[in-house]
Order: structure tokens, then C-alpha cells, then sequence
């Protein structure tokens, strides 16, 4: 027998195995957690023994702060990167063992026993709303809850803790208050023994104490200015610092700060009495100061928590729907818009995502306006003056990851034409901006023009967008390693785009760059259909070397799944393309989870596609159900007038999937993921990332608009349900430019079109001026209108 050459797989980037859930739970189908309540604006989690921490988060502006549901977890400051309270986990993409958090610590003044409340008790109910968390228990007769968020604009954390007596006999307690300050720059790829600090915690990090609280100046200079902290409570006894020192294999020395807070309560049968926490941080000490003055009042801390619960209130208000199906309401109401609350504010790596950033944006002009106009300029102030737009820009230094992805600009024109639609206000389009590390300033409109140009005049030998260094799919990086790669998807990306900015010219009337527009737009879609149909699906594009990759040619990666999406959503595909790529999805993609990114996954392929050969099969970008992709999906089934699938797709997705239970998928079940494992994955279904991802944006778009069928346009709102056909009636509420929208949608066999004062608009949109001319006042001074509108629409 002749002897072969075994090519060794290569080592993983990632390794998911020691996070695989157990066989046992993987067919535990019963075993539940918890539950939605408050008709689901909150989920109560009732064992907590979750199969990993259940978060949830809370920020401003500035600050954030991450609670598992037994009190563990960590702050940070304008980036995640600039780690405040201390939070240690392995070098991996997959941080699951949290160690450190608020410690509620009791002892008994006469017995002198102490224990570490939440850390020993073995019943904890922790309820998860937007915004806050009560996290409670009870054991050795002391009942105690806290609560946690972020103020709207402070830049710190709140507690609230109730201590109460449930015994027959008085009790004289003491309770300490503690977290871990570290002061340091995270990073994830720089491990010190472990733990990945990129700074030194501790270091240079300076502490005192008066009688209610814990103050601290940071001085160290790897940090991008100085920090001052401040840990504090109105109501204590004592306040305290202590070391906490860690000395390493190398003979180093790491110092961490334990803040402390103490305060003793002599409680009678039944009784029960509060303290509150503050736990600050900020680069301003008069900030600092002018904190420790506010919140030395108690009154104070639940003053704030209104304010928080109003703020979450006009964010759920501001686009609302009630129909049959009450989980899919819940997560448009309330859970996606609690998770987009955060990575509209927070990206995953620190760092600020071009391209994230403007589509979490695009969703978040459903909900506020004036935030996301001041996000558009601001991001779009980090364009450089050749129209390339960064992977990443920092908010706190001039660190800019200036690598080239080139799908960087092809993102603004979406979330700019919504945004005018939702607002009118074309306005944004002459304001003056800069540009990165330059000193010239164009407007908004000149910005944008030239980051399509600068995507069009860079094409390659097939007449596609050059990839640079990534495009949406950045672990196919190795592409452009050997010359010029080019990205078929990007280029459909372009076109898309082109045509979104075609739309807005329209309005305003530039008819010179219409024209140029137009004519460019159907070169891409010829070449497009010349060089990159395969037959049955598009190509993705072609590496460096001039082969292609996602052809029926290609051993790994055949058939990709985003570029047959954006081909249809877009209009780029012909009508039999479109039947032939729909087909072709459906026999190699479709899970019941939703469309995997590609089939098969890379295993082999590492020299021609680069790092996605070493991502493990089924997980991240290569072959894994990725949640984003699947949401560009639906916009395509929604294209297709696949309405039955479109919605189905929709609510598989969400970590409510029956078929994907809590023990399978391990993560919380109402923030969405990253990704589930693929069909192939021995743990096909598991969730391994939460919260830090693009869908949120693009579900709540395509709940309220592709599904429900409420869409702002130039005119007015566009009304088109799309609803799956056993629904009877629904109703949607939008805020729209000063107006309140009630629309209430009514299935009829013998009546069709929209109802405004009990007379038949014509056509599909509720024009501005009648909405304004019909508006009527309530006692709150708000405007408001009521809409009926009569559909009789059934999804294929």
C-alpha cells in the first residue's frame, strides 16, 4: 500500500469545544430557566444554574455596565476596552466564566458568621428588564434584592439595595458593599498569564477615603487620559479601600483596588431598610464631584431609576405593534430595541465599526432621531478625504484601524435616505464636516459621492468592486493576499447603494448625478449577470489569482449565501435568477434555524481563502446559520413575496425557537446571537455570542416594515402588510414626524385600502399633509391620528 500525506487540519482561531453543552442537555428539551413576564417587557430567570450567565446590559453615552443574573460582571468607559471594574476571562472570543461583579456581603453582628450573599445562595430570582435588573434571594432569614442600572446621563452604575427581615426575632447585621476596580486597557488578542491586558491593572491608580465613599485617580499613561473613580453611598458607616494583589508566574506584581462600603442595620421581625451604591468613573473630576454631590441625597438613586424607565418607555413608544403573535411584538417592542439600546452606543470590539455603526444607526432612527442624525455626522466625519471609509474609528484617541474594507461606504446612502424619510430633513445634506486627519471640509452630500466613486473607478479585471482587505465577510481576508481580489457581493452592495442615492437625487432634483448613477448602476447589473451568474447562483467573487470562490467549481464554500440575497432584495436578479438562486438556497442552505452563510463549510481551502479555514466548520462566518446573514435573508423573502417564509424565518431566528431550547442554546433567551452552529456542527443550534451583533437593525426593519408594512418614504408612511395569512387584525403605532400614528390593520374579503377620518386615501401611503391636516390634540399637548386600513394579503 503506498503511504499518503495526511494535510493536518489546522488549529482552530477559535475553539468552541469547551464551551459545547453537555450531550445530556443538548436532548434536554424540558429543562427551562425562566420566563417572560409583564406580557414580556421582562424575563424573570428562576434557576440560576443557567447554562451560562444570562446578561443583560445597561449605558449611556459614556458609560456601561454588564450584570449576569447572580450579580457578576463588569463597567466600562466610552469603549469596552477601558475597563473600570475588573472582569478576567480566557484569550477567545467566547467569554463565558465571570468571577467578579457586586458582592453583597452580610454578617451577623452575633453570631459574627459572615457569608457572601448572592455567592451562597442557592435560590436567586433575577428579573431582566430594559434598562434595570433585580437580582434577589433569601437565605438565613434575611430577604435582600438589588437593582442595577445606568442613569441616562451620569457616567456611573446604580444599586439598590433592600435589606429585610423575613425571621420572628430582630436581627443586627452589618452589610459590605464591594467591587474591583482595575483602571486598564483591555485587549483581546494580549494575554498577561491568561488574562488579556494590554495595561497593567492597578498601575498608577491612586486611592482615598472619606466617610461615605471611595475616590481614585488613575495617572497611568497607557491609558488615553487620566480616570478618577468613585464609590460611594449616602448612607454609610464606613467607607474602606483594600489591595488585592496577584503575583504572576514572571515575579510581577498585579494590583487591584476593592472598593468598600459598610453599613449596619438593626432590623425587627418584618422589617426591612435600604442602601444605595454609586460606582462611578470618568476623565472630568468636576464631573466626579459634582456626582458625589447629586447622589448624596438617596432620594436620588430612585429618582434616577424613573428617569431610566421614562427613557425606556418613549424608546418602546416610539414604534410599537400588537398582533397575534405575542413573542414576535415583544421582541419588535422591547428586546431588540433593548439590545440595539447598546450596540447603537457600544461595539463589540472596542473600537467603533464603520460599517456597524452606521447600520445600527439605520435601526435607530425608528427610535430617535436626534441621536442618530448626530451619529451620521459623526461618522462620517471619519471618512478621509480619498472617500475610504475606516474599519474602525476609536472614541477616545486617534488609534483608527485604518485597514481597507471596502464595504465601509456602501452603508451610508441606506441609513442617510431613512433618515431623511423619517424626518425630512435634507438639510443633513449640506452640512459641512471634516475629514479624517485632514483640515478640508465638504457637505455630507460631497462625502458620500465620493465614497461611491471611489468604490466605482476601483474595480478589477472582472469588472467587480476590489475586495481590499475585507468586505462583509472579513475572514475571507486571504483573498487579496496574491494580487486583486474582487467581491461580487460588494459590487451588488454598490449597486444597491448607488440606486438608494439615485432615489434621493430624484427628490431634490440632481438630474447630472442621476444620470452618472444610473448608467453606472446598469453597468454593474450587466456585469454582474455576465460574469458572475454560475448557472443556479451567483459567484461571491474572485481571489487575487483570478479564481472564484462560492462557484459550483469550488470544492468548499459552493454556494454563499449573502450574495444571492442582496441579488434579489436589491433587484440586481433577474426574475429566472431569481427562481434559480431561490432553489438553490433552499436545497443547500436552509436549516430550520434559517440559511446557513455557505455550504460546505472550509476545511482545506486555507492557502485561497485565508483565516475562514481556520474557523471551525459551523461556527462564526464559516458555514454557521450567522444571524446577520439571515436577516439580510428575510429582506429577500419579503422581496420574493415569500411572506409565509419570510415571517417563519423571522421567528425561527429568535432564541425563543421552541426547537432550539434553553439547554441547547445556551444563551439568554431574548437577546439575539451572532451565530448558531450549522447543520454539520456536533452542537448544531447552540448560540455561543449574544448581544454584540448587526441584527437587531435589521429585524426591527424588517418587522415593522417588510412584515407589518409601515414604512416612512418622502411622501408620508407607506402602508403594505405583509402579515401571515390566519391574522385577522393587528395594530402598529408609530411616532412620524411629530405625529402619533395608530394604525390599525383588519383583514376583508369585501373592503381593501387605507381609512384616514372614515374616507379612502388612494394608493399606499398616508401622505404628510393630510396626516397634519387630521391630527388632533390630546391633554398631554401630543398629536396623533387614527388610521384603518383593510388588507386581504396572503404570504406563498
Amino acid at each position: 500500500m503506498n503511504s499518503t500525506t495526511v494535510k493536518k487540519r489546522p488549529a482552530y482561531d477559535c475553539d468552541t469545544s469547551p464551551y459545547w453543552c453537555t450531550d445530556e442537555d443538548y436532548n434536554n428539551k424540558e429543562k427551562t430557566f425562566g420566563k417572560f413576564i409583564e406580557n414580556g417587557d421582562a424575563y424573570q430567570i428562576t434557576d440560576k444554574n443557567t447554562p451560562r450567565p444570562w446578561l443583560n446590559y445597561f449605558c449611556n453615552e459614556h458609560f456601561a455596565s454588564c450584570l449576569s443574573n447572580t450579580g457578576l460582571g463588569f463597567t466600562w468607559y466610552k469603549t469596552s476596552l477601558l475597563r473600570i471594574t475588573k472582569y478576567e476571562h480566557p484569550i477567545d472570543y467566547l467569554p463565558r466564566d465571570f468571577k467578579d461583579g457586586r458582592e453583597v456581603i452580610v454578617t451577623d453582628k452575633i453570631t459574627g458568621k459572615s457569608f457572601n450573599f448572592f455567592r451562597t445562595a442557592k435560590d436567586i430570582t433575577c428579573i431582566h428588564r430594559s434598562g434595570y435588573s433585580v437580582i434577589s434571594a433569601t437565605q438565613f432569614g434575611i430577604q435582600i434584592s438589588l437593582t442595577v442600572f445606568v442613569p441616562v446621563k451620569d457616567s456611573a452604575e446604580c444599586w439598590l439595595i433592600s435589606v429585610k427581615n423575613k425571621g420572628s426575632n430582630k436581627r443586627d447585621l452589618q452589610i459590605t458593599l464591594e467591587q474591583t476596580w482595575t483602571f486598564s486597557k483591555f485587549g483581546i488578542h494580549t494575554a498577561e498569564e491568561g488574562i488579556p491586558y494590554l495595561t497593567i491593572p492597578g498601575k498608577d491608580l491612586d486611592v482615598y477615603c472619606d466617610k461615605n465613599s471611595v475616590n481614585a485617580i488613575s495617572t497611568n499613561k497607557n491609558l488615553p487620559f487620566d480616570m478618577y473613580g468613585l464609590f460611594m453611598s449616602p448612607e454609610a458607616d464606613i467607607a474602606e479601600s483594600a489591595n488585592d494583589s496577584e503575583k504572576r508566574k514572571d515575579g510581577r506584581i498585579f494590583n487591584f483596588k476593592i472598593c468598600r462600603i459598610k453599613k449596619e442595620f438593626s432590623l425587627d421581625a418584618n422589617k426591612e431598610d435600604t442602601i444605595n451604591i454609586l460606582s462611578a468613573a470618568t476623565e472630568n473630576k468636576n464631573e466626579c464631584d459634582e456626582m458625589k454631590t447629586k447622589y448624596s441625597s438617596a432620594s436620588v438613586f430612585a429618582t434616577e431609576l424613573e428617569k431610566v424607565k421614562l427613557d425606556r418607555k418613549i424608546v418602546k413608544n416610539a414604534i410599537s405593534c400588537s398582533t397575534p403573535d405575542k413573542n414576535f411584538s415583544n421582541f419588535l417592542n422591547v428586546w431588540l430595541k433593548n439590545q440595539l439600546y447598546l450596540t447603537f452606543r457600544f461595539i463589540r470590539s472596542g473600537y467603533i465599526g464603520y460599517r456597524d455603526t452606521l447600520q445600527d444607526t439605520w435601526g435607530y432612527t425608528l427610535i430617535d432621531i436626534e441621536i442618530s442624525r448626530k451619529q451620521i455626522l459623526k461618522t462620517l466625519a471619519h471618512m478621509l478625504p480619498s472617500g475610504a471609509c475606516p474599519r474602525n474609528y476609536s472614541p477616545v484617541d486617534d488609534k483608527h484601524d485604518l485597514r481597507e474594507f471596502m464595504d465601509s461606504g456602501t452603508w451610508i446612502p441606506m441609513t442617510l435616505l431613512d433618515y431623511i424619510k423619517e424626518t425630512n430633513d435634507f438639510s443633513i445634506l449640506d452640512e459641512q464636516l471634516p475629514y479624517l486627519n485632514s483640515d478640508k471640509k465638504d457637505s455630507v452630500n460631497d462625502h458620500v459621492w465620493k465614497a461611491l466613486e471611489l468604490l466605482y473607478l476601483n474595480r478589477g479585471v472582472h469588472g467587480m468592486c476590489l475586495t481590499g482587505d475585507g468586505d462583509w465577510n472579513d475572514a475571507l481576508e486571504g483573498i487579496s493576499k496574491c494580487g486583486d481580489a474582487e467581491s461580487v457581493w460588494l459590487t451588488v452592495a454598490l449597486f444597491h447603494a448607488q440606486n438608494l442615492m439615485a432615489e434621493l437625487y430624484k427628490k431634490i432634483g440632481d438630474t447630472e448625478k442621476i444620470a452618472i448613477l444610473s448608467e453606472r448602476s446598469e453597468n454593474l447589473r450587466k456585469i454582474c449577470q455576465e460574469k458572475a451568474w454560475d448557472g443556479e447562483w451567483f459567484i461571491y467573487g474572485f481571489t487575487g489569482t483570478g479564481k472564484p470562490i462560492g462557484s459550483k467549481i469550488n470544492k468548499e464554500g459552493k454556494i454563499h449565501l449573502n450574495v444571492q440575497s442582496w441579488a434579489v432584495f436589491t433587484g440586481l436578479a433577474t426574475e429566472e435568477q431569481t427562481k434559480k438562486l431561490s432553489a438553490s438556497v433552499s436545497k443547500y442552505l436552509d436549516t430550520p434555524l434559517g440559511p446557513e452563510l455557505m455550504y460546505p463549510g472550509y476545511v482545506d481551502e486555507a492557502d485561497e481563502v485565508g483565516r475562514i479555514a481556520n474557523l471551525e466548520p459551523g461556527t462564526f462566518e464559516n458555514a454557521s446559520i450567522y444571524q446577520h446573514a439571515v436577516a439580510f435573508a428575510i429582506f429577500a423573502d419579503s422581496a420574493m413575496n415569500n411572506l409565509e417564509k419570510a415571517f417563519r424565518t423571522f421567528v425561527n431566528l429568535l432564541p425563543t425557537n421552541p426547537d432550539n431550547f434553553d439547554c441547547r442554546r445556551s444563551s439568554e433567551p431574548y437577546a439575539t446571537g451572532n451565530y448558531y452552529c450549522g447543520k454539520n456542527h456536533p452542537r448544531y443550534g447552540q448560540n455561543f455570542f449574544t448581544w454584540f451583533t448587526g441584527n437587531p437593525a435589521w429585524l426591527l426593519r424588517a418587522g415593522f416594515e417588510n412584515i407589518l408594512g409601515v414604512k416612512a418614504q418622502f411622501e408620508g408612511l407607506q402602508i403594505t402588510p405583509s402579515v401571515p395569512k390566519d391574522w385577522d387584525n393587528y395594530c402598529v403605532i408609530k411616532l412620524f414626524r411629530g405625529i402619533n400614528y395608530k394604525i390599525n390593520f383588519i383583514r376583508s374579503n369585501s373592503k381593501n385600502g387605507i381609512y384616514l377620518d372614515e374616507k379612502k386615501l388612494c394608493g399606499d401611503i398616508i401622505p404628510q399633509e393630510k396626516a397634519e391636516k387630521s391630527a388632533k390634540t390630546n391633554q398631554d399637548g401630543e398629536r396623533f391620528i387614527e388610521v384603518t386600513v383593510f388588507y386581504n394579503t396572503g404570504g406563498k
